[in-house]
């Protein structure tokens, strides 16, 4: 009986006393450069929180709900905060001027009947990238993929 008192205790102080989680992440597993370019991922966990706070030279989707999208047009260290009814640390968020924007990766199929092997070489913007195409099992390429592809391809005589 006492047991289950402590225990109900230690949840209702670690409920109001404990800070909330919160996150920043851009969606390529392997890329981990936030540049001007990236949409990095805010999300807050929790029932406090309000509205995000962060620098002028950034913008976010939906500043008043916990998971919204980032965007830094300058490069720079940007200061992070979710305002919350209790206390939350704010984060220092590097932000590079990075012209690398695409990720590639390759797929290898071995062909038995003539001992031979095809080889496929993926090259992906993570930005706008397909889920397949960020976990490397996409069998084609996305149709948004295509699209930036064709005028590319239109000068080579495609």
């Amino acid at each position: 009986m006492l047991a289950r008192r402590v225990v109900a205790a230690l949840l209702l102080w670690l409920s109001c006393c404990v800070s909330a989680l919160w996150r920043y992440y851009i969606n390529s597993q392997d890329y981990s450069i936030f540049s001007t370019r990236s949409s990095i991922k805010l999300e807050y966990e929790g029932n406090s929180f309000v509205s995000w706070k962060i620098p002028e030279s950034c913008k976010v989707e939906n500043n008043t709900s916990p998971k919204t999208t980032l965007h830094c047009k300058r490069a720079g260290i940007h200061t992070i905060e979710p305002i919350a009814r209790n206390q939350e640390v704010e984060r220092h968020l590097t932000v590079d001027n990075s012209y690398i924007c695409y990720l590639w990766y390759f797929t290898v199929v071995d062909v038995y009947y003539n001992l031979s092997q095809i080889v496929t070489i993926w090259v992906y913007d993570p930005e706008s990238a397909s889920t397949e195409e960020l976990i490397r099992t996409a069998k084609k390429p996305s149709l948004r993929r295509l699209l930036q592809l064709k005028p590319d391809c239109h000068h080579m005589g495609v």
